[in-house]
């Protein structure tokens, strides 16, 4: 059950509906997932915190190097509850030590794989748009900036000044909400 990666669910859920959600997604799921197990207790907190964990560092997803960084981190916090609730508890030799720390070092990296591809193909079927998506519109090597440069070399230029302003205005206001909530 430690290799299972269950915080993929949390990451997707980020990714497309905002972190708030997949906090919410990933709570509830830590607890009903490991519901009538033998070691429930271990389990949940397992599933909690690498799912939780994940989510945090996960973020907004601005880069394919974040989903690494998040499953990194979900296998880090995997390890730590592992030998927060085992190691004290339970005799363990260096090989058993060494399958749980793969369990949670694939169970992580799996998750933030599982993750970054459904959220590639959820967000086209969904019609959502992500944060991924508008980075890779934003290339200049994109068919429709390409179009603009080509047919009209002043509005690609004043495309990006737009571009370029409309980012810094949309991270100028998330620091002012962020402000407001604290």
């Amino acid at each position: 059950p430690y290799a299972f990666p269950l915080s993929a669910l949390g990451l997707l859920i980020a990714t497309l509906f905002g972190l708030e959600t997949g906090i919410v997604f990933s709570l509830a799921l830590a607890f009903i997932v490991p519901y009538n197990l033998p070691n429930t207790l271990d389990l949940t907190a397992y599933y909690l915190i690498s799912s939780l964990t994940g989510v945090l560092v996960l973020g907004n997803a601005r880069r394919v190097w974040t989903f690494f960084r998040a499953g990194m981190a979900v296998a880090v916090a995997g390890i730590a509850m592992l030998l927060a609730f085992r190691f004290p508890f339970v005799q363990m030799d260096p090989v058993a030590v060494l399958q749980l720390a793969g369990a949670a070092v694939f169970s992580g990296l799996a998750a933030s794989s599982i993750a970054l591809l459904l959220q590639y193909f959820l967000a086209q079927a969904l019609g959502l748009t992500t944060a991924l998506q508008l980075i890779e519109i934003s290339r200049p090597d994109f068919p429709l900036l390409q179009f603009f440069l080509r047919n009209a070399p002043g509005t690609y230029q004043h495309s990006l000044q737009v571009a370029n302003l409309a980012e810094q205005a949309a991270e100028a206001a998330n620091k002012l909400g962020a402000s407001l909530q604290a």
